[in-house]
C-alpha cells in the first residue's frame, strides 16, 4: 500500500495535493468511526465499577461476550457436578462434557540458590518442582479430569532437554506449555511516578514474574472451566480443588436464597437463644462489630465471602541436628504464641475428628520428610490473635473468618473480644503482613475469575494493568510484591473477599497447603509457630466464648 500511495501523490499537480490530502483525511476519519462503533459494540463491551470509598472507578473492558454472564450468576453447581463425577462416568458417557483444567506454575530458579535455607546449586526443578507437579496432575486425572499444564519461569531458557523431562514425567494426554525468559522489565519510578534518576535505565523486575500468570489466564479463559495458580512448591491435588468447588457452592447457594428472601438475608437455621441486650461496635473502619456470632447475611456479604487456604511445613528433623521448634526444656511448641489466653480445645478431635496429614503433606519426594503425623504440620503465618469465628448459614456452618482490611470486613466473633487478652488497648489485626495468611496461590472457575476482574478488584484482575487504580504502571512496587499476585493479597485485600476456614476437621485438612521447601520451620522466629491441630483447637475455644456471650449478662 504504502508504494503506490506514494507513486500516486507524486503524479498529482501540486495544486491538487491538499485537496487530495483533505479527501483521504476525510476518509480516514470516517473509516476509524465505523472501525470504533463496530469494535465497541463487540468485544469491548464496558460496565461501570461500583464505587470504592468515594472514588470515581474505572472502566473495565467485559471480557466474557455472554449476556447471562453479566450478572455473575456462578457457574459453580455446573462445575461442581463435573468435578465430582467418577472417572468411570467420565470415560464412559458418550459426548460428555470433560472437567477442563489449566495447572500454572510459577517458578523463579531452575537451580536454588543457596538462599533462605536452601542448598546452592540444588536441583530445583527435578527435585522439587516436579514431584510436586506430577503428584498434583495424576490426582485429577485419576478423577477423568482434563488437565493441562502451564509452566511460567523465570530462568532465561529451559533447555529441550528438561521439557522431555517434564513431558515424559506428567500422564499421558496432559498438554504442556512454557514460557521461559518471562521476567517483565520497568523503569524504576519514584511516588509521583517520575523517573527515579534523569537516566534511569530500564531494568529487569523479578517482583513482576508472578504478574505474568494474568497474561496466561486471559489467553486460555475460555478453554477451560477451572484454573490453578500457584508458587512452584505448593501441593495443590483434586481435594482441595473439590473442596473448594463444595465450599463455593454452598456459599453461593446461600447468596441466591439471600436474594429471594423477603428481608434480603438469609438466616442461621436452629440458631441459639441471643440474650445480648447490647452489641459491640466497630473499633476501626468495619461496619460491623466484633461480636458477631449467628447474624444473618446479605447477598452482598455472601458473595464476598471465599474458601481459604493456610500454608504448613512438616517438621524436618533428618539432618540428625536439634530442631529448633522441639529444643529446650520447654520447647516453643509446647508453648505457642497466645496459650494463656486462648488455650486449645483437643477435645474436638474426640468430637468432630483429627487433623488429616495426608491430605496436604503426603508426598514421595527426595526433599520432604515421609509419613507425617497429625502433630508434624506447623503454621507460622497467621495466629489466633488475628482470627475470629462465626456460625454462618445453611451447609457453610462454623468457620473460622481470616485476616482481613477492616472495610472489607463482614464479620465474626473474633478472639480478642471480650478484653481476652487482657490489654484493652489491643485492636484486632488488620493489615499486617507478618498475620495475613499468604496462601502462595488462587484458584478460580471461570465465572469467578469473571468477577474478580470485572466487579471485585478495582482496576481489574486481569490485563491490562493501566490507569489511576494501578498508579498507571502496575509492575511499580507501590502495587505490592510477589505476594501481591501470586499470594492472593490482591483478592483479600483490594479485592475484599473474605476468606473463612472451616472447623470441620475434614474440610480444614483440605484448606491445609503444602509448603514443601519446608525451609520456614528453620529460618523464622520460633514464636511464630503453631501445630496446626493446636491452632484449630483455639479456633474451637473460641466457638465456645461466642456461644457463651450470646446469654448476655447472665454468662
Amino acid at each position: 500500500i504504502k508504494p503506490t500511495l506514494i507513486t500516486t501523490m507524486a503524479s498529482v499537480t501540486v495544486s491538487d495535493r491538499p485537496r487530495l490530502c483533505k479527501s483521504m483525511m476525510l476518509w480516514t476519519a470516517l473509516f476509524c468511526c465505523i472501525i470504533y462503533m463496530l469494535f465497541s459494540h463487540t468485544q469491548y463491551e464496558y460496565q461501570e465499577q461500583a464505587p470504592v470509598d468515594g472514588i470515581k472507578p474505572t472502566m473495565r473492558r467485559r471480557l466474557s461476550d455472554n449476556n447471562e454472564d453479566i450478572n455473575h450468576d456462578m457457574d459453580l453447581e455446573h462445575v461442581l457436578h463435573l468435578a465430582t463425577r467418577t472417572a468411570e462416568d467420565t470415560f464412559t458417557e458418550e459426548a460428555a462434557q470433560p472437567f477442563r483444567v489449566l495447572f500454572i506454575v510459577t517458578t523463579l530458579s531452575e537451580y536454588d540458590k543457596g538462599t533462605r535455607g536452601t542448598v546452592n546449586g540444588a536441583d530445583r526443578l527435578k527435585d522439587l518442582v516436579l514431584p510436586l507437579l506430577v503428584d498434583g496432575v495424576e490426582s485429577m486425572v485419576h478423577r477423568g479430569w482434563n488437565v493441562d499444564v502451564y509452566l511460567i519461569c523465570g530462568f532465561e531458557e529451559l533447555k529441550e532437554s528438561r521439557m522431555n523431562m517434564i513431558q515424559q514425567a506428567l500422564p499421558d494426554g496432559v498438554g504442556l506449555e512454557v514460557w521461559d525468559d518471562a521476567i517483565p522489565y520497568y523503569y524504576v519510578k519514584k511516588f509521583n511516578q517520575q523517573l527515579k534518576r534523569p537516566d534511569q535505565a530500564i531494568e529487569i523486575a523479578p517482583h513482576g514474574l508472578s504478574r505474568q500468570h494474568r497474561f496466561v489466564v486471559k489467553d486460555k479463559l475460555m478453554e477451560y472451566d477451572f484454573f490453578i495458580a500457584f508458587e512452584d512448591d505448593i501441593r495443590i491435588t483434586a481435594d482441595h480443588v473439590v473442596n473448594f468447588l463444595e465450599m463455593s457452592t454452598q456459599i453461593d447457594r446461600m447468596r441466591r436464597a439471600a436474594e429471594h428472601s423477603p428481608d434480603g438475608k438469609v438466616h442461621v437455621e436452629d440458631a441459639a437463644e441471643d440474650d445480648r441486650t447490647e452489641r459491640g461496635k466497630s473499633m476501626d473502619k468495619a461496619t460491623v462489630g466484633n461480636d458477631l456470632v449467628q447474624d444473618p447475611m446479605t447477598a452482598d456479604e455472601l458473595r464476598r465471602l471465599w474458601p481459604g487456604f493456610v500454608r504448613a511445613e512438616v517438621l524436618d528433623n533428618r539432618d540428625g541436628q536439634p530442631h529448633p521448634l522441639l529444643e529446650g526444656h520447654t520447647p516453643a511448641l509446647d508453648n505457642f504464641k497466645w496459650k494463656k489466653f486462648v488455650p486449645a480445645s483437643m477435645e474436638y478431635e474426640q468430637n468432630f475428628g483429627t487433623v488429616d496429614p495426608n491430605v496436604c503433606c503426603d508426598l514421595d519426594s527426595p526433599r520432604t520428610p515421609p509419613n507425617p503425623t497429625k502433630d508434624d504440620l506447623v503454621l507460622w503465618e497467621t495466629d489466633i490473635s488475628a482470627t475470629g469465628v462465626r456460625h454462618y448459614p445453611g451447609e457453610i456452618g462454623w468457620a473460622a473468618a481470616m485476616p482481613v482490611e477492616d472495610r472489607a470486613d463482614v464479620g465474626s466473633y473474633w478472639s480478642g473480644e471480650g478484653n481476652a487478652y487482657n490489654d484493652p488497648s489491643f485492636k484486632r489485626p488488620r493489615r499486617v503482613d507478618s498475620l495475613l495468611g499468604q496462601q502462595a496461590g488462587w484458584m478460580a472457575t471461570r465465572s469467578q475469575v469473571l468477577y474478580f476482574h470485572e466487579h471485585a478488584c478495582p482496576g481489574g484482575f486481569l490485563p491490562h494493568f493501566d490507569g489511576k487504580d494501578w498508579y498507571h504502571d502496575s509492575l511499580q512496587t507501590r502495587n505490592g510484591a510477589v505476594e501481591f499476585w501470586s499470594g492472593g493479597y490482591q483478592l483479600f485485600g483490594r479485592c475484599r473477599l473474605n476468606r473463612i476456614l472451616s472447623l470441620d476437621p475434614a474440610r480444614f485438612s483440605r484448606q491445609i497447603l503444602y509448603h514443601s521447601s519446608n525451609n520456614k520451620q528453620k529460618t523464622k522466629a520460633t514464636d511464630k509457630f503453631i501445630r496446626l491441630s493446636q491452632f484449630l483447637g483455639q479456633l474451637y475455644t473460641v466457638k465456645e466464648r461466642a456461644l457463651n456471650s450470646l446469654q448476655g449478662d447472665s454468662a
